[in-house]
């Protein structure tokens, strides 16, 4: 088992200036403790402002690091121009000496296309677009390629620092998008919002699709997460950060009945509880208690890896998330040999 450290894009106490000098610190000690890799969500036009551009950001993010790698955890992919995406993956996969990554994702938010003005109908065919041009730019030969959306004719350099190139997650929970993660993804990425009973069966889908494809199925979780001395210190000090941001995602539609049957009974803020999400989706406990639900967890979905998100836009504060990475690699990491 992997582990990854999904960073915070927002602070409500600091402005981004101070987030990125956090940030910095943050990567260094997710290092020295052993997580395999840091993520950047990509989010556009957030309230208050965001950290944006995750692959400019983790250029400065590395800097002062040997080992842990950087992906984006997803990309918006649609919104992006394969070419250039192509060229700056390429530009930090030679200066990190191969250690980055992409997570790739069809995306969903209606502003977010409007702004690009991209139509959001087709995400679906673009994305699979910029996939077949970001695999003929990885490639480093001359190529020509007309698609319904995207047309592109170039010989993209150099070629990958990454023999044969950087490694393509995909995050997805449709039946469409499980099939293409099948295909064409190293690895699929379940959202945070699927419990890991759900996980298990969208998996299965999954792993059908990439064995018909000749591929060899990798699963990976991205899960909300934190340590401490007991679940109810976890739930009293973390809890109501990570809880937020799920409210935020069921009051955007994330939610939805076809996975999880109790959401018509969450009428108001009192309904959405923790009680009722963190089953199997949120990571907390003494390092004892960690450590057997990530087993737990392992059995039942075939997982790899797990992508945990630990500080939340209201908190945790910076020297708290340090505190709670260098216990979480001694406490867990250290238990399980990648």
């Amino acid at each position: 088992m992997k582990f990854g450290l999904i960073l915070p894009i927002q602070d409500k106490e600091r402005n981004l200036s101070e987030l990125f000098d956090e940030l910095k610190e943050t990567v260094l000690v997710a290092e020295e403790a052993g997580f395999d890799a840091v993520f950047l969500p990509e989010f556009h036009q957030a309230r208050g402002g965001a950290l944006i551009s995750p692959l400019l950001i983790a250029a400065a993010l590395l800097q002062g690091t040997t080992r842990i790698r950087f992906a984006p955890a997803v990309l918006a992919t649609p919104l992006h121009n394969p070419v250039r995406l192509a060229e700056d993956t390429l530009m930090l996969d030679w200066i990190t000496r191969g250690r980055v990554f992409l997570g790739l994702g069809a995306a969903h938010q209606v502003p977010d296309f409007l702004a690009y003005g991209v139509p959001r109908e087709h995400r679906t065919e673009i994305f699979d677009e910029v996939l077949d041009v970001l695999e003929l730019a990885f490639a480093g030969e001359p190529y020509e390629y007309e698609g319904k959306f995207v047309k592109s004719n170039g010989h993209i350099t150099p070629k990958p620092f990454t023999e044969p190139r950087p490694e393509i997650w995909i995050g997805s929970h449709t039946d469409e998008g499980l099939a293409r993660a099948g295909r064409r993804a190293d690895l699929w990425l379940a959202d945070p919002q699927r419990d890991v009973q759900t996980i298990a069966l969208l998996g299965a889908k999954y792993r059908a699709a990439a064995e018909e494809a000749g591929k060899v199925p990798r699963v990976g979780m991205f899960r909300e997460a934190w340590i401490g001395d007991s679940a109810e210190e976890c739930e009293e000090v973390w809890g109501p950060h990570a809880l937020a941001i799920h409210r935020l995602y069921y009051n955007v539609g994330v939610y939805r009945k076809k996975f999880e049957p109790w959401v018509d009974e969450v009428k108001d803020r009192e309904n959405f509880t923790i009680d009722r999400l963190a089953p199997g989706r949120f990571l907390y406990g003494s390092g004892a208690e960690i450590r057997e639900t990530v087993k737990e967890w392992r059995e039942i979905t075939g997982a790899e890896y797990l992508a945990l998100r630990m500080r939340h836009p209201g908190g945790p504060g910076h020297e708290q998330t340090l505190t709670a990475l260098r216990r979480f690699g001694t406490e867990v990491i250290n238990h399980f040999p990648a």
